[in-house]
């Protein structure tokens, strides 16, 4: 009589391949999904400070050429000043471009980060009022 061998099951060497084989792939996912969140921590900072920014830029236009300081003037919100933004710095700079020209220039520049990060905008707004 002769013996017959189930030889369709796996044997412990493909078994211990196919696990090495799965765990480097699921290291690399792993990794990935790190990067990932870090991305989108990253640009949900930059949209806050770039929606900081755009609302203190929006507050001077708004002022007007002649509801702005006449001459040059620098605003630091430090970090903690702003209200719901404790680890933001915000500064405003207004310059008077050329006295001649009736043109500021307006910066407003967003720290975060420990000032390892920052976003600037920046505007001309001209004396346009009737002659």
């Amino acid at each position: 009589m002769r013996k017959f061998y189930n030889n369709f099951g796996y044997n412990l060497i493909e078994v211990f391949i196919a696990m090495a084989v799965l765990s480097i792939v699921l290291l690399g996912m792993a990794s990935l999904i790190n990067i990932t969140v870090t991305i989108n921590r990253n640009s949900a900072e930059k949209t806050v400070a770039i929606t900081l920014a755009q609302g203190k830029m929006e507050e001077m236009i708004t002022k007007g050429y002649l509801n702005l300081p006449s001459t040059d003037q620098t605003v630091t919100e430090a970090y903690d000043d702003m209200a719901n933004y404790p680890s933001y710095k915000r500064i405003t700079d207004i310059k008077i471009d050329k006295p001649d020209t009736d043109i500021k220039l307006i910066s407003v520049d967003v720290y975060w980060n420990n000032n390892n990060r920052w976003v600037r905008l920046q505007s001309l707004i001209s004396n346009t009022g009737p002659d």
